[in-house]
């Protein structure tokens, strides 16, 4: 029998509404007997009402040891096909000096969460022999849902902090979905087909500089990486700029020394030769050394107290970056031209925008964290206009229908695992064979949400440790299932028995799971292609078999 408890927050103290409460109302379909619909309404009076937290139990047929699919918060969380455990463990110490956990999902709910918990965000579903069975959330742009396994129960924490219902008005504060079957990746597919409408998204491949050259790029490098692409007979579909052609993060419209024209020459040569140009942005943050944050103080997200709220700390950018305050209304104004500068004036036909999840960040009176993600996410769609939109490090549910591509997995790496990180339960590192995992076990979301991009295949024999058998199963993982895959070399070093590896890549298109089981550390999948069997174990991995 489900069991809830709603707070609310009055006078600015939260207190839980009574079973009895008649502004509450509780409607179930099957949902008990595991096939079926549970939801809670909630009518405010006349003085309106503003929600602190929900918290469900319900029943469900889940066990330690059933192979689950695993969501996490957001493109770069880790998620994977394995085992139930008892527990998770917490990001360590050091890591929360880093100020990491603002890229993961400890400021969801924390009140009410069980830190500790075996959990899946939006969605848990889990494969017992030859039956599957789906839990799900149908309002996740509406409030983030984590669904906690405790025992054979799941406990549901509804982040509704913030939402403002207004006098007289209904909302729908929870609608869980479970389903049962034989099959779940078929599920989840499913599943996620009913939520949304994806927009229309080509499978492309192109290239990328970020990992050629990290933030060192200039003009004169990237057209001879035009020059390089265009010479070659793979297939490239998009010629992509990433970060370092800015002074600063935050300060997009200041070139770096290295682009005395800016970048419009270079988005021009793509285009002449059948390229679609892409530029990579992080609207939603800037530097703590920017220009833009030296003259407008007041464009920064601050919490209650007062205090500029920090969206992680990056190296590369000199240490602690900010979000944003998108409610400012100079601060939309900025970006607006930004964008209008970006697809208009210097003629890019992509946008990877980054370091998204900072429009999530610290509280607004009268909206969730998951509605203020939703409307950045919206605001983003219409200053982008035509461009295509490859989301990144955003709360995968928020981006669903509203961009044409996604990145599912965690940044890659020219080595297979950052064990350091790893030792800091750290679920957002860079990590190849993090990134392969999250894309395994978000293939669900190709054609459903978006179309995925499960970051770059890494192919080179230099400044890298990933071994011959690493590189192929990078390869194999990405051009199965991904919709958007990059490269991110110097082609030009590449042997005849590598480049006719990466040509293999034509035509993209990502295959769809049907079935999955798994033995020890070695995944079985079932595709609309063929079998595609893997290890990936956490010191190497290689491919078994694909069709």
């Amino acid at each position: 029998m489900t069991a809830w408890t709603l707070g609310v927050r009055e006078a600015g103290v939260a207190r839980p509404l009574a079973d009895d409460d008649g502004r509450v109302r509780v409607g179930s379909r099957g949902f008990d007997a595991g096939d079926g619909e549970l939801w809670i309404d909630v009518t405010a009076g006349p003085e309106g009402l503003e929600l602190d937290h929900l918290v469900l139990e319900v029943p469900a047929d889940v066990r330690e040891g059933d192979l689950a699919w695993l969501n996490g918060y957001q493109s770069w969380s880790q998620s994977e096909v394995r085992p139930l455990a008892t527990c998770r463990k917490r990001l360590n110490r050091l890591g929360r000096l880093w100020k990491l956990e603002q890229m993961g999902d400890h400021g969801i709910a924390p009140d009410q969460r069980d830190h500790d918990a075996e959990c899946s965000h939006e969605v848990l579903a889990v494969q017992r022999g030859e039956a599957a069975h789906l839990w799900g959330s149908r309002i996740g742009t509406e409030a983030f849902a984590v669904l906690e396994v405790h025992g054979e129960w799941l406990r549901v924490v509804v982040d509704v902090a913030g939402w403002r219902i207004e006098p007289g008005e209904t909302a729908r504060v929870a609608w869980l979905e479970a389903r049962a079957g034989r099959s779940a990746p078929v599920l989840l597919r499913d599943w996620a087909g009913r939520s949304w409408t994806p927009r229309p998204a080509p499978p492309v491949t192109g290239w990328t500089s970020w990992y050629r050259y990290y933030g060192d790029i200039d003009a004169d490098s990237l057209l001879g990486e035009i020059d390089a692409l265009s010479a070659s007979e793979i297939r490239f579909d998009v010629f992509q700029i990433d970060d370092g052609f800015q002074t600063h993060v935050g300060d997009w419209l200041d070139f770096a020394p290295g682009f005395p024209d800016g970048v419009a020459p270079l988005a021009e040569a793509a285009k002449d030769r059948g390229m679609l140009p892409g530029l990579w942005l992080a609207p939603f943050v800037a530097a703590g050394n920017s220009d833009l944050l030296r003259e407008h103080p007041d464009w920064v997200l601050r919490d209650a107290s007062g205090k500029r709220v920090p969206a992680g700390w990056n190296g590369g950018w000199k240490g602690t970056f900010y979000a944003l305050d998108l409610f400012n209304d100079e601060v939309l104004a900025y970006l607006e031209r930004v964008f209008a500068e970006a697809t208009g004036e210097w003629g890019f036909g992509l946008l990877k925008l980054d370091f998204l999840y900072a429009a999530a960040l610290d509280g607004r009176p009268g909206m969730t964290r998951a509605q203020r993600m939703r409307r950045a996410m919206e605001l983003l769609r219409s200053w982008a206009g035509d461009a295509a939109i490859l989301g990144c490090g955003v709360p995968l549910v928020s981006a669903a229908g509203l961009v044409e591509y996604c990145r599912i997995g965690a940044d890659v790496a020219a080595k297979w695992e950052d064990h350091a990180q790893r030792r800091m339960h750290y679920r957002e590192r860079i990590s190849t064979v993090s990134s392969m995992r999250s894309t395994i076990a978000r293939a669900w979301m190709d054609g459903t949400w978006f179309g995925n991009d499960p970051d770059v295949v890494i192919l080179r024999t230099t400044d890298t440790r990933l071994s011959d058998a690493e590189r192929r199963t990078l390869h194999a993982v990405n051009t199965t299932l991904g919709s958007l895959v990059f490269v991110s070399d110097d082609i030009s070093t590449y042997d005849p028995e590598t480049t006719a590896l990466l040509a293999t890549w034509d035509p993209p298109g990502a295959a769809r799971i049907v079935a999955h089981t798994r033995s020890g550390m070695i995944d079985r999948m079932q595709t609309d292609q063929g079998p595609f069997v893997l290890e990936l174990g956490d010191r190497t991995g290689r491919v078994l078999e694909r069709e």
